[in-house]
């Protein structure tokens, strides 16, 4: 037995529960185990002081008061009534505001949200052919058309221009140098020597 084992027995130990030989394993191993056989004194040593102590008389309307506590969640003088504002939030809000009831509205925004997203019907023209799996399935599976054809016509435009970019480059770099214009070259010399001058 090792001490894994012991600790989910000591309560069927102390309550006296156990078959016998299971009990002496029980002892046994708190007899070789420093750690449970401390573990087994503190056990036994409390239950035999719970046992001593004194039973406790409740007061006579202490089960009516929690009765009426209950429903309401909250301390309030058993012959208490409630204000208006009490009311409201008791009548009116305190429905909605239920974790289960929040926790669902998300879930339904979130249901619509991924509708709308899948299919393309907006929520507020939502009808109950808008709901049915193959209409779901048509609307999702057009969409993941439309973005492998959006992807593909990207990668496409991007080829097309890079390719058109590498045709350019080459013509630049394989275009024949320009024949100088001996007439030109002469106007700007006898300018430049005007102004020398």
């Amino acid at each position: 037995m090792n001490c894994a084992e012991f600790d989910n027995l000591l309560a069927d130990y102390v309550d006296d529960t156990l078959a016998p030989e299971v009990r002496a394993q029980v002892e046994q191993h708190a007899a070789g185990c420093a750690g449970c056989e401390e573990l087994l004194r503190d056990v036994t040593g409390a239950v035999s002081f719970m046992s001593r102590v004194a039973d406790v008389e409740p007061p006579p309307n202490l089960v009516t008061r929690i009765a009426f506590q209950m429903p309401m969640g909250r301390t309030r003088e058993p012959f208490e009534s409630p204000g208006w504002v009490s009311r409201l939030v008791t009548n009116w809000l305190r429905p909605i505001l239920q974790p289960r009831l929040a926790m669902g509205m998300a879930m339904t925004i979130l249901s619509f949200a991924m509708l709308e997203r899948c299919t393309g019907v907006r929520v507020q023209h939502i009808q109950a052919v808008d709901l049915s799996p193959i209409r779901i399935w048509g609307g999702m599976e057009d969409r993941a058309i439309r973005v492998k054809d959006r992807a593909v016509k990207y990668y496409e435009n991007i080829r097309l221009v890079y390719e058109v970019e590498t045709r350019l480059r080459e013509l630049e770099e394989n275009r024949p140098a320009p024949a100088k214009d001996t007439t030109q070259q002469r106007k700007r010399a006898t300018n430049q020597g005007e102004i020398v001058r």
